[in-house]
């Protein structure tokens, strides 16, 4: 005779489902309107350009939620390389779009501050999305005062990479998070300054959402770092520079 629990989800397995849902609708409706939000529609303008990504998509949060899918098998041929979750979100295989023997970039990354409580690092062509104007900027620009943002308890960072240069095939919460810290590091510490130990510190602390744009694979993956310092990739966008359009969103 069947057991009534048969004909159920298995609890934990319902539970994580209901609790990753809990954290990506908490996250999307944080992420949406904030200045991390701003400074990556910023970063796709240029980095996608005549596609309209900001006014595309500088709408009500309404609007974008309805704009965002599930994972499923659709939306990794959206995203264009095999992606499925594990506890902490989306794992990415890069392994059919790493180049062996790509030398390794040639000028210092560098950051620039847009919008307050957001900054931008680019690694594959530093300052051609935006000019420093607020700091942080390289160690290697002399004395600045203090950017008081960079102490506070909620930053965000949007880097232009190159994905498969993370050191891994396969790409998942954590090493998204170590990626952004390493890049994170050679940008703003210079062994040879002390103080710049201090504020790289300050910035790896304060950072709560870090967003990764990939113009060479059209991809871009958001993380955020909770309060116990645990990265989850909730949310990835697809983008398509054939189409006139907006990004295509899918959720953990």
């Amino acid at each position: 005779m069947p057991t009534r629990g048969l004909a159920k989800e298995p609890p934990s397995e319902a539970g994580d489902a209901e609790r990753r849902r809990a954290q990506v609708d908490a996250f999307v409706a944080e992420f949406v309107g904030s200045a991390t939000w701003k400074a990556t529609l910023a970063v796709l303008e240029a980095a996608f350009p005549g596609l309209g990504m900001a006014s595309t998509f500088s709408r009500r949060t309404e609007e974008v939620w309805r704009a965002i899918g599930g994972l499923d098998r659709g939306s990794a041929h959206r995203l264009g390389l095999p992606v499925w979750a594990d506890g902490a979100g989306m794992v990415f295989d890069l392994s059919a779009h790493r180049r062996p023997g790509v030398a390794g970039r040639t000028a210092r990354p560098r950051a620039s501050r847009p919008y307050a409580g957001a900054y931008v690092i680019d690694t594959l062509d530093p300052l051609r999305y935006h000019r420093a104007v607020g700091g942080p900027q390289g160690p290697q620009d002399g004395p600045r005062p203090q950017v008081q943002a960079l102490e506070e308890d909620d930053t965000g960072v949007v880097i232009v990479a190159d994905l498969t240069t993370a050191g891994v095939r396969v790409l998942d919460s954590v090493a998204l998070w170590r990626f952004a810290g390493r890049i994170v590091t050679a940008t703003l510490h210079d062994p040879r300054r002390p103080d710049t130990r201090v504020r790289t510190r300050r910035a790896l602390r304060a950072l709560r959402r870090v967003v990764f744009v990939d113009p060479r694979l059209g991809l871009g993956v958001c993380l955020q770092i909770d309060v116990a310092r645990t990265p989850r990739c909730l949310l990835a966008f697809a983008v398509d520079r054939t189409e006139q359009g907006a990004p295509r969103f899918v959720r953990a």
